[in-house]
């Protein structure tokens, strides 16, 4: 079932792009129309975003032969319509997936350079950094209030904005995993999952968590034993345990999973969880 947001946002995608190119001339014999091709760009970045972010949530590698970030480009759709988040912030997720990938190759390999991992992370780090600082002084934290009935512009902006700011935080986190391994008390990983509980705490409608199971799920297994509470208080507030939220109760499991598996071993991410137990989960 495609949610309401994802539904709406479609809506605006598909009827910006056909107004964009509404002078287009007649089709000839053998091509499509310009509904099918609307229809192919919106299901291929479908398949795309939904591969980048199956990688994300259980750090492998992509399934697609593309190159996602070349695809994205070419099909210029407004994805932050389709799925609440823009396509720089796809493609800020696909580095720090790449990223991953190519420094579990170098260690079996044995040939992980620590002085490269570092430089490839503070890049895309920096990235993250300014586009963040960018949406803050576009956009303040806690500055638009949703109203509970509908789809107007504003409402959308302000869920766009909302979503975009807490993925692009677990982003960041999911990076400091990568370059320095997930340990909560780290300086870096403590500061990002910190800003991404304030960012919680002031979305102005909790409704709007269900667009956010993989930054849900990332930041509260990164958590601190005192920062723990709050993933469990906010699982509570949207009924995750006996909702129909997508996959919201399968991320609030693996959260819990990753903080028992803490107290023997410090070693735990929301993918190792996955992949030892054997889920077969996509934390959209």
């Amino acid at each position: 079932m495609i949610s309401p947001l994802v539904e709406a946002g479609i809506e605006h995608a598909v009827s910006d792009t056909i107004l964009a190119d509404s002078g287009c001339p007649p089709r000839k014999k053998g091509e499509m129309n310009f509904g099918d091709e609307v229809a192919v760009k919106v299901l291929l970045s479908t398949f795309i975003v939904f591969d980048i972010l199956a990688c994300a949530s259980t750090r492998s590698t992509p399934s697609l032969e593309l190159d996602h970030k070349v695809v994205l480009n070419a099909l210029a759709m407004d994805l932050e319509r389709l799925f609440g988040y823009a396509t720089w912030l796809l493609v800020l997720l696909l580095e720090v997936v790449l990223l991953d990938n190519w420094k579990k190759e170098a260690e079996k390999d044995r040939k992980l350079s620590m002085v490269e991992l570092v430089q490839r992370g503070a890049k895309i780090e920096s990235l993250l950094q300014q586009k963040l600082r960018d949406l803050d002084a576009t956009f303040p934290l806690g500055s638009h209030q949703l109203e509970n009935s509908g789809t107007t512009s504003t409402d959308f902006t302000a869920t766009q904005t909302e979503i975009t700011r807490i993925f692009a935080l677990s982003v960041l986190t999911y990076l400091h995993v990568v370059v320095s391994g997930p340990y909560p008390n780290l300086p870096e990983i403590t500061e990002s999952v910190s800003k991404t509980i304030i960012a919680f705490e002031r979305l102005s409608d909790v409704k709007v968590i269900r667009y956010l199971v993989w930054p849900f799920c990332v930041s509260g297994c990164l958590a601190l034993e005192g920062q723990q509470n709050f993933f469990r208080d906010l699982a509570s507030r949207v009924k995750i345990i006996n909702s129909t939220l997508r996959t919201f109760p399968e991320a609030y499991k693996i959260i819990e999973e990753c903080y028992e598996t803490r107290k023997a071993c410090s070693y735990c991410d929301w993918a190792s969880v996955v992949n030892e137990q054997g889920y077969d989960i996509l934390l959209m």
